[in-house]
């Protein structure tokens, strides 16, 4: 059973990337710009820690492993206000449209920059 969402859940990030210098980086951007921001390696850490604490956004990598992105959103806790998703693929957007039609979800290339991810945020929490 997850918790209620507070205030604070807003500014929390769920970094979910089998690459773990791309979760560093972004942990290190995401702290850098304000966030707290916790790392999962793949889907079924990153369903664990969706069950115990809630996020405002998660960024979620579509290629892992085992579970993929599309498996962890098909699993996802329906309890409470789901965070938004971004997802995380080095495929272009095109390839990925398949995925932003299937919810209000949001795509971040791989490789992006620092500004390009908090310009991402800005605009989730405009």
């Amino acid at each position: 059973m997850g918790r209620r969402p507070s205030e604070d859940d807003g500014r929390k990030v769920l970094v979910v990337d089998d690459d773990a210098d791309w979760r560093e980086f972004l942990r290190l951007c995401l702290e850098d710009l304000g966030y707290e921001a916790i790392e999962a390696s793949n889907g079924q850490e990153a369903l664990d820690s969706l069950a115990r604490q809630h996020y405002g956004v998660m960024l979620l990598d579509l290629n892992m492993p085992g579970m993929n992105g599309f498996e962890v959103l098909e699993r996802m806790p329906r309890n409470g206000t789901p965070p938004r998703v971004v997802f995380l693929t080095a495929a272009a957007a095109q390839e990925v449209g398949g995925a932003l039609r299937t919810g209000p979800h949001y795509y971040l290339p791989k490789g992006a920059s620092r500004d390009q991810l908090s310009l991402l945020l800005q605009s989730l929490h405009a």
